[in-house]
């Protein structure tokens, strides 16, 4: 486990996540043609998170995936369960599966001690979103004092789908390319985009972690441009975070800005890109 620098060692974090289940044999060789993890790594204390993309590479929702043994369950981005139920059942068409929106009360949340929610899990996995390794652990018991688990992402440089990146974005754009992709495995639905995008090895912009003055967080910064010292807009806060040293902002900031180091701010306050957190450049 890695030891979170703001976050204490036995904290548990809500996912707020609408769930399907995936029963059959074929569950996982058929799910892992449609999104961009290895499903057939999911395994009973195994996770995975991936992306469900269109033909056209762009991010439908972010999905955690989990398997009791006999069957997957699958967390999808809150109020997308529909259609994502609708978008994966054109591609269900011999295989030995069947997909369900669960319309029972489940709770997702990542843990970074295993031992405290095992035992009431319907279903739980050990987790690695790049540098950040937790428990992904789904069950009945409802659990409203938990802190949301966008706290835990945003200080490892992650966002939440439909806030910090949505269906405009792809892979690269909202930073995932290197945590919810797996480039080993055969082809999924986008494969051919996100390949494409990965040979070309630039975009216009990214998703990244900025470090702040706590002072920031009092200024309702989300929707806030980030400039450079010229004055130029570099891009645009989408969230905020407060962290014990500061604050934690993440932001879409345009790929020029990133490499050329430029200073930049928000409200005429300095913030620093945070280095180790996701990837930024590649």
């Amino acid at each position: 486990m890695v030891e979170s620098t703001g976050s204490a060692a036995g904290a548990a974090y809500a996912l707020s996540r609408d769930t399907l289940l995936v029963r059959g044999a074929d569950r996982k060789t058929w799910l892992d043609g449609l999104l961009t993890c290895a499903v057939t790594a999911v395994a009973v204390g195994k996770a995975q998170y991936g992306l469900l993309l269109t033909k056209q590479g762009k991010i439908v929702t972010d999905a955690f995936l989990v398997d009791d043994g006999s069957q997957l369950w699958l967390g999808v981005a809150p109020g997308r369960g529909g259609a994502v139920r609708e978008l994966l059942d054109r591609y269900l068409v011999m295989e030995d599966a069947e997909l369900e929106l669960s319309t029972e009360p489940l709770t997702w949340h990542i843990a970074l001690n295993p031992a405290a929610s095992e035992a009431e899990a319907i279903a739980h996995g050990e987790l690695s979103l790049g540098a950040l390794r937790a428990e992904l652990t789904l069950s009945r018991r409802a659990n409203d004092s938990l802190p949301d688990a966008a706290e835990l992402l945003a200080e490892h440089g992650l966002g939440v789908f439909g806030v910090d990146f949505d269906e405009r974005d792809n892979p690269h754009e909202a930073s995932l390319d290197r945590i919810a992709v797996s480039w080993t495995k055969g082809c999924y639905l986008g494969q051919e985009v996100v390949c494409m995008q990965d040979m070309r090895g630039k975009v216009k912009r990214r998703l990244v972690a900025l470090d702040a003055d706590r002072a920031l967080l009092g200024a309702d910064v989300t929707a806030k441009d980030v400039l450079a010292a010229d004055g130029s807009v570099a891009g645009r806060v989408s969230s905020a975070h407060p962290t014990p040293d500061g604050a934690r902002l993440l932001a879409s900031i345009s790929t020029s800005a990133l490499e050329s180091h430029a200073e930049l701010n928000i409200l005429g306050e300095r913030v620093r890109v945070a280095v180790g957190v996701s990837s930024i450049l590649s």
